[in-house]
């Protein structure tokens, strides 16, 4: 689905929202979604043009920003980790420190030590993207670390490691053995971090939603339903942080 944007008009003024179009022949109707994230989604059938998908879009401007009115917005990457000074590296809670640099933002971590010191050119015009992408550089680097790690614990053969900024999934798995990442991966706690890599690892057996994959991944992680719903809880916040 690509992002496109729709021009919605409001007394106030005119309101660009950015939406999905999801086309499939099992839509037999229109449809507006609002995800926990805020993402919209307009599924369609596949015979309605582009056109009449977005006139339909506009006809419901109002349930639709009343209804994105009452998404709560994520907090800042910043606050975030002053609220929880720690991200998850090898396994482990890594214990970070903000710390105000004057030329650029860069981190040096020590996972051993539990330590992560990145240095936050605070105030600057590009801050915030240079913070994000300080965590995304961190994230490629232990990320497939873990990985490989667990999946040699588990017995499973894993093809590339890829880090991403998926809007709504935190990883997916191709029928060849590579996995895609959420970055986010390393905000969650190291057991819901871990519990991610298990779910995609199981996938590489089960590239589905079935019995036989839920059996895979219960042996692989003893508390993967109580994570599962533990990630549900969190996802509609991690997902929104660094947009």
């Amino acid at each position: 689905m690509t992002e496109r944007i729709c021009e919605l008009n409001t007394p106030e003024g005119g309101t660009a929202i950015p939406f999905r179009l999801k086309r499939s022949s099992r839509n037999r109707y229109l449809r507006v979604t609002v995800r926990d994230t805020g993402d919209v989604v307009l599924s369609v059938p596949d015979d309605v043009s582009d056109s009449g998908a977005v006139d339909f879009l506009r006809s419901q401007a109002e349930w639709l920003l009343e209804t994105l009115g009452r998404v709560p917005p994520a907090p800042k990457l910043v606050d975030h980790l002053r609220a929880e000074p720690w991200i998850s590296l090898d396994g482990r809670k890594a214990h970070v420190m903000l710390d105000e640099a004057k030329i650029r933002t860069h981190w040096v971590a020590n996972p051993e030590r539990g330590e992560t010191i990145i240095r936050y050119v605070m105030g600057a015009e590009k801050a915030d993207s240079e913070l994000i992408t300080a965590l995304v550089d961190m994230a490629k680097r232990y990320v497939p670390e873990r990985v490989g790690f667990l999946a040699k614990k588990v017995g499973a053969r894993v093809g590339r490691v890829r880090i991403r900024d998926q809007r709504t999934l935190w990883g997916s798995c191709t029928s060849d053995g590579n996995l895609s990442l959420n970055w986010r991966i390393i905000l969650l706690p190291p057991h819901l971090h871990d519990h991610i890599i298990y779910h995609e690892l199981a996938h590489l057996k089960h590239l589905d939603h079935s019995r036989a994959f839920y059996r895979l991944l219960q042996s692989y992680d003893q508390d993967s339903s109580k994570n599962d719903h533990s990630i549900s809880k969190l996802s509609p916040v991690f997902m929104g942080m660094g947009r």
